[in-house]
């Protein structure tokens, strides 16, 4: 079986969250550390993280990777004003003085 990659990162955490994520799929995958080889390196981030699935899977999980992704702005959380400046003001009871026991 020959693997492809079909994602790669700069981040350690970031490359174990999309093999989880595949993983959850069903999809088959590795990591592939290119951190520190023979090679020089080519970015400011000691190289990339390759997430390797087997060569079958790769157009689903490139897809689902690519999805994943690009979420639309409408299922994001939305941001709520909150003014700390004004208080708000408690209704009154009706009652004067203590309890009514």
């Amino acid at each position: 079986m020959s693997w492809k990659i079909c994602h790669a990162t700069a981040f350690e955490p970031e490359a174990y969250l999309v093999k989880g994520f595949l993983e959850h799929q069903g999809i088959p995958c590795l990591l592939e550390p290119c951190r520190f080889g023979m090679e020089p390196v080519r970015t400011g981030t000691l190289g990339t993280i390759g997430i390797l699935v087997p060569e079958e899977w790769a157009l689903v999980a490139a897809k689902l990777i690519s999805h994943r992704a690009s979420r639309p702005a409408h299922t994001r959380g939305r941001v709520i004003p909150f003014d700390t400046r004004r208080r708000r003001r408690m209704p009154a009871t009706g009652r004067k003085g203590g309890s009514d026991l």
